[in-house]
């Protein structure tokens, strides 16, 4: 079955994102989505899906 793909129209989600949790990010360690703040409903909606696919193990 085909994913539909989501992204918002200029390709970028809008995140809040605390300094010490982008550092774990760029590091490459394990977070947990109670660090992850959206800033819209729309970003939501995306992360959401791209964190789906990836669970997944789809692209």
């Amino acid at each position: 079955m085909a994913s539909k793909q989501i992204s918002s129209e200029d390709g970028f989600v809008s995140l809040n994102v605390r300094a010490s949790v982008l550092q774990k990010m760029l590091n490459g360690e394990v977070l947990h989505m109670t660090d992850i703040h959206c800033t819209c409903s729309r970003s939501k909606q995306v992360l959401k899906q791209l964190l789906l696919q990836a669970a997944s193990g789809r692209e």
